[in-house]
């Protein structure tokens, strides 16, 4: 199955769940339902930044006139393990597409 689901705790304080499922088709879905917060960005919009704490997954704004952008604060393995995630979910369309053409 190219698309791939795993639930992370936040680490900004108070301890969020995090719902993400990360999609073939070059998009993320990010829902925190104790916030009541869902995002769903492409895979470009996204960066990581590194922190004595852990990591920040910084989600760009999609409006272009609006520079804001979203932060997440995830452990460093939760972090490294997404980005595995999300490199597997990409190698396995390319594969897939490699493959029907």
């Amino acid at each position: 199955m190219l698309v791939r689901k795993k639930c992370y705790t936040l680490q900004s304080g108070a301890d969020f769940d995090v719902n993400i499922t990360v999609h073939p088709c070059c998009t993320i879905e990010i829902d925190i339902p104790k916030q009541r917060q869902y995002l769903r960005p492409r895979l470009d919009q996204l960066h990581f930044k590194l922190t004595d704490q852990g990591m920040i997954l910084v989600v760009d704004s999609n409006a272009e006139e609006d520079e804001s952008s979203q932060e997440l604060y995830l452990s460093r393995k939760d972090a490294m393990q997404l980005c595995r995630m999300i490199n597997e979910v990409v190698e396995d369309h390319e594969d897939l597409m490699s493959a029907l053409c």
